[in-house]
């Protein structure tokens, strides 16, 4: 095995599990649907609202498909097989998380000029919240991997992963709301991107080595 048939084979392993793909989506889809009918259906409340609505729904999809990352490889010996291949499993790490993040955020972007016209989210801002989903949401599968390595060997580690990785998410989240903010109100909103996109990168850094460390523990 060498990293390019790991990836083929991770991505095709991945469009075959679409329903996981399905499911965030869909998930993402109706906690923005629901804001509107359960709350307040007014442009006064929706349109101020929108970037922190957009991307608290984008977490929690997120944290969705994060969740079981690992856990069909653990149960079928792969990752045993990834510290046998003599291969680094940070890099495989990073390619598995690389995979999912273009299978989530790609239809996650697709869907999501028509869910901003529902919130009354101005044009004008729709690029930024785009930007700020393409530089901040790295930064998530990558700590999500993370946390889902830690878990993979426990049975219902869902809750302790969550607990583990949520209050990392925060800084994402003020950051890209931030700057949806900012350019709602016609100020400057590049200064928070560059922002999301130095965490993204410190997390592509730090993550694939603290996940390979956390799958070999776990396996051991």
């Amino acid at each position: 095995m060498n990293y390019r048939s790991y990836f083929k084979s991770e991505w095709l392993s991945l469009l075959r599990r679409k329903q996981d793909t399905l499911n965030a989506l869909l998930f993402f889809v109706m906690v923005i649907t629901l804001f509107p009918l359960g709350v307040d259906p007014s442009s006064e409340f929706l349109s101020p609202a929108a970037g922190g609505i957009i991307w608290c729904a984008t977490a929690l999809a997120i944290l969705m498909a994060v969740e079981g990352m690992y856990k069909e490889d653990y149960n079928d010996g792969s990752l045993e097989q990834w510290l046998a291949s003599g291969l680094s499993v940070s890099i495989l790490v990073f390619l598995k998380v690389f995979a999912q993040w273009v299978m989530v955020v790609v239809p996650l972007l697709l869907v999501l000029p028509l869910l901003a016209q529902m919130l009354f989210l101005p044009m004008s801002a729709l690029g930024v919240v785009m930007w700020s989903i393409l530089l901040g949401t790295p930064a998530l599968f990558f700590i999500g991997s993370i946390g889902a390595a830690l878990t993979v060997s426990l049975r219902r580690g869902a809750v302790l992963m969550l607990l583990l990785i949520l209050p990392l998410y925060i800084p994402v989240i003020v950051f890209a709301t931030g700057a949806v903010r900012a350019a709602q109100m016609e100020m400057a909103y590049s200064g928070q991107l560059a922002i999301l996109g130095a965490i993204s990168l410190v997390a592509l850094a730090l993550s694939p080595i603290m996940a390979a460390i956390s799958i070999r523990a776990s396996v051991n």
